[in-house]
């Protein structure tokens, strides 16, 4: 049952994961340790709540792709290419970013946290 959405949706899955490895940066899928925020640059992907849509047999899924990065001047300009990168895979859409400066314990040093929200329609049977 909803094989050719299972298909679909592992992907789906698999390019964005590829193309957030091209920033040469750890990507992790939902869940990570204390020992993987060394250093403090990385991805994480974590796929939300599936949603009903107005259409009969479609389900909507939010997919939140964290983007955490310490010391990088970067963060925007590399957003807007995570942006381009993930927007290029079939029936995956941006929606918004959430862009955050948090203080690194009781330093001077601060960390980026731009969380990357995109949407993906579901087929369902």
């Amino acid at each position: 049952m909803n094989e050719r959405s299972k298909e679909i949706m592992s992907e789906q899955q698999q390019l964005i994961y590829d193309a957030l490895k091209s920033f040469n940066l750890n990507v992790y899928e939902d869940e990570m340790t204390d020992d993987d925020l060394n250093p403090m640059n990385f991805f994480l992907i974590v796929y939300g709540d599936f949603k009903k849509e107005e259409a009969i047999g479609k389900l909507r899924q939010e997919i939140y792709v964290v983007y955490v990065s310490e010391d990088n001047a970067n963060v925007e300009t590399n957003t807007i290419d995570i942006i381009s990168l993930i927007s290029k895979v079939k029936a995956v859409e941006f929606q918004q970013t959430i862009k955050e400066r948090i203080r690194k314990g009781k330093t001077d040093k601060f960390i980026d946290r731009v969380t990357l929200v995109f949407s993906r329609l579901v087929k369902y049977e």
